[in-house]
């Protein structure tokens, strides 16, 4: 039992550090514009496929894609909130970020379903031999896309955070968020950080789609459950807070694979969210947040 338990811990680590990636450019999104991008998950789904036809079509090695995937990424971000979100911030009568927050909806519902006409419902996955290759320690085993998972999550989040912290861009960023109006005194432009992060929260999404493709079958709506878990998992560590994000995903993992060896399934999704709950109704700032004014 011990060496079944350890193996859920070891998986959960695992999964769950990719569950802190996809939450990333969400939290990034959120810290700085105050919005909750629902169409998340469906950009994830973008990045999954892209990955896939680079993968299967040109014989790219699923890792090699994730420079490609992560740039095509960033500039569907950049353009998204250029020529879709900009003018609903940019109106006088829709400056609250309810407004933001329906057209997301909307855009998350338009993208799969045109998904779905284009390439249709079946389950599609990668050609490679590579997503079967195991290793082996002890009496426990992961495979290779697992742990490339978890190393270029960590390095994701480590590049990220010390952008955010040491960079130009990322400062104007960091005080964007803090105080739009204070920023825009200074004489920073509010909109532009605006694309930059958003494009920045959808290459980091880029890069989780390509490491998820050989983990997980694609279709037009894989996307929507982890843009779901995205969401708890950005309250769970504190809205607004990047690298939070990071150490919630690998919390929900750990339950997520734990528990499913100590309960069913459905049960071990009813204590996330269950957690969820309390979390937002105790502590609104989140598990590793920090209270402000």
């Amino acid at each position: 039992m011990t060496t079944t338990l350890i193996q859920a811990l070891l998986s959960g680590i695992a999964s769950g550090a990719l569950y802190g990636l996809i939450a990333l450019g969400l939290s990034l999104q959120f810290g700085v514009m105050k919005i909750i991008n629902f169409a998340h998950g469906s950009f994830l789904m973008i990045s999954m496929f892209v990955s896939l036809w680079l993968s299967n079509y040109l014989g790219f090695h699923p890792l090699v894609t994730i420079p490609f995937t992560a740039v095509v990424l960033f500039v569907v971000g950049y353009l998204t909130q250029k020529w879709l979100i900009d003018p609903i911030y940019q109106r006088e009568s829709a400056r609250e970020p309810i407004s933001v927050l329906i057209f997301t909806t909307g855009l998350w519902i338009m993208l799969d379903h045109l998904m779905l006409i284009a390439v249709g419902p079946e389950n599609q996955s990668v050609a490679s031999s590579w997503n079967d290759d195991i290793l082996f320690f002890y009496d426990y085993l992961l495979t290779y896309p697992q742990i490339a998972g978890f190393v270029f999550s960590c390095l994701t989040t480590l590049a990220l955070v010390a952008f955010l912290r040491y960079t130009r861009t990322g400062r104007a960023i960091r005080a964007t968020g803090q105080d739009r109006e204070a920023a825009s005194v200074l004489g920073i432009n509010t909109f532009s950080i605006y694309r930059v992060s958003f494009a920045l929260g959808l290459a980091v999404l880029g890069i989780a789609g390509a490491l998820l493709l050989p983990l997980y079958p694609v279709n037009p709506f894989v996307g929507d459950i982890f843009g779901l878990r995205a969401f708890v998992i950005v309250v769970l560590g504190g809205i607004g807070s990047v690298g939070s994000a990071f150490w919630a995903g690998i919390m929900v993992g750990v339950i997520e694979s734990v528990g499913g060896q100590l309960m069913p399934v459905t049960y071990t999704e009813a204590l996330i969210f269950a957690l969820f709950l309390a979390v937002l109704y105790f502590r609104p700032s989140g598990l590793f947040g920090v209270e402000k004014e």
